[in-house]
C-alpha cells in the first residue's frame, strides 16, 4: 500500500487499475504482489514473468477468491465481490471451468 500510494499515477485511475489487473494475473496465490509500478525505471531481480492461458489465470482468480470467502459467492465478502463480478456470470465461470465450491466451504 505505501508503494502504491507513493507512485505519481501520471495516468490516473486507468494507469492504477491497470497496474492492478496485471499484479492479479500475475500474483501466485493469494497474495497481490506489485513486484514493477508503471514508470519504474528497473526492475527488482526477483521477477519472474510467466506466461499462463487466460482460462488458467481466471481459474486461479476465482479459486483465490472462493479461499478467501470460504465459499461464499453472493453478498458482502462473497467471491462475485471480491472479484468485481455479477454472481451468475461467476457461476457460469466456475461451471465452465470445472469449479466446485463445495472444496471451498469451510
Amino acid at each position: 500500500m505505501t508503494r502504491l500510494a507513493a507512485h505519481d499515477w501520471p495516468g490516473n485511475v486507468r494507469e492504477l487499475e491497470n497496474a492492478l489487473e496485471g499484479a492479479l494475473v500475475m500474483s501466485k496465490g493469494s497474495r497481490l504482489e506489485l513486484p514493477l509500478l508503471p514508470g519504474a525505471r528497473t526492475k527488482p531481480a526477483s521477477i519472474v514473468h510467466t506466461v499462463m492461458p487466460l482460462d488458467t489465470a481466471v481459474r486461479n482468480a476465482i479459486e483465490a477468491a472462493l479461499r478467501e470467502s470460504k465459499g461464499k459467492l453472493y453478498g458482502e465478502g462473497g467471491a462475485a465481490e471480491l472479484l468485481g463480478l455479477k454472481p451468475g456470470t461467476l457461476q457460469s465461470k466456475m461451471r465452465k471451468l470445472g469449479i466446485n465450491r463445495a472444496a471451498f466451504i469451510g
